[in-house]
């Protein structure tokens, strides 16, 4: 076989980085990964709330999914099942209460896809993160059904219900031990969002994640470390009960860790989840909501780019030149003379 047979053989394909790429992390592949994850807290809302809340995960994919469909449409775009719209679809229930009239969930799903992903361009696009930023719309529109939590039922086929407070709001009350209060709130036994009560379930589907490779453990340790840390140097507050309540787990591991909307770099994302974490205890303590994860998330989306923009990753092979300048040029010069007079001496 001769060179030019051999060149016909050979197809070289130049595209943009990157150039070598695993097929097995591809988007459906990481998209079903996160689904099979957000499983175990969907499965524990159930059972804490009760079948309604299966209908609100279910009406909120179908209308992720459905959306998605026609802004591609419109768009003159394909439309592929990658999982991203279904994965935004359970997350936007996961943070929604668990009595929510399905008509604000349609609402709630399609301007997660319609205006926070499809507008600014499709998957990859999109500034901040859909569901939250869809759970922050629908607060500020709904703000009176958005604020209605029920305490876990006995029986998740009834649809009747018992009002209350979550762990971080005024009116909370709590008739049993410290202890007995952070276990309730580690499985789950609370008031609150559907997917966001059961910190255990959250934690075994973020740990499968990290398993998996799909996420890294900066974002979800340097984010609840850093409300923990605050916490615990504030007088008068429980670190403990600050990072176990509320949706700090949910947030940390599903939405912080959004490939799109958090920095590429390690150091960026040390920044980004640092400043997430301030921004949750600053809204905690000093803030008019009793929760912040889903601002303090949103609001570091917005600074992503430009934690992007300064904190650059270090080239393959890249060796640090010497500084230059009049104090580099005297040190040397320095040097030398020294060594020339240690070389004189030796001489003599």
């Amino acid at each position: 076989m001769n060179k030019e047979d051999i060149a016909n053989k050979i197809k070289l394909a130049v595209s943009s980085a990157p150039h070598i790429q695993d097929k097995k992390k591809s988007t459906k592949n990481i998209m079903l990964l996160v689904c099979i994850a957000l499983l175990f807290p969907t499965i524990g809302g159930i059972y804490y709330f009760g079948i309604y809340s299966l209908f609100v995960v279910i009406v909120s994919v179908l209308t992720a999914i459905t959306t998605e469909y026609a802004a591609k449409l419109l768009r003159k775009q394909e439309f592929k099942m990658d999982g991203s719209a279904i994965v935004t679809g359970m997350l936007i229930a996961l943070v929604l209460p668990p009595r929510i009239p399905l008509w604000i969930v349609v609402i709630g799903s399609a301007f997660a896809i319609a205006i926070i992903k499809e507008a600014f361009g499709g998957l990859g696009h999109n500034i901040f993160n859909p569901a939250l930023a869809a759970r922050a719309f629908l607060a500020v529109t709904f703000a009176g059904m958005m604020t209605r939590w029920i305490a876990p039922i006995t029986n998740i086929v009834s649809t009747d219900s018992v009002t209350t407070a979550t762990p971080l709001s005024e009116s909370f009350s709590y008739s049993g031990s410290t202890s007995e209060l952070y276990m309730d709130i580690f499985l789950g036994n609370t008031g609150g969002c559907i997917g966001e009560t059961s910190v255990l379930l959250i934690l075994i589907g973020g740990i499968l994640l990290l398993a998996f490779g799909v996420i890294k453990w900066r974002i979800p340790v340097v984010y609840i470390g850093t409300v923990f840390i605050l916490t615990w140097l504030i007088p008068g507050q429980d670190p403990v009960f600050h990072i176990l309540a509320g949706g700090l787990f949910l947030g940390a591991f599903f939405m912080a860790t959004d490939y799109v909307t958090a920095p590429m770099t390690a150091k960026g994302q040390f920044i980004f989840a640092f400043g997430a974490g301030v921004l949750v205890v600053l809204i905690r303590l000093y803030g008019s909501m009793p929760e912040g994860v889903a601002f303090s998330i949103l609001l570091m989306n917005a600074f992503t780019p430009l934690i992007d923009r300064y904190v650059h990753p270090k080239p393959y092979g890249y060796i640090k030149p010497d500084k230059k300048g009049f104090l580099k040029s005297k040190k040397k010069k320095e040097k030398t003379n020294t060594k020339n007079k240690l070389d004189k001496g030796g001489g003599k």
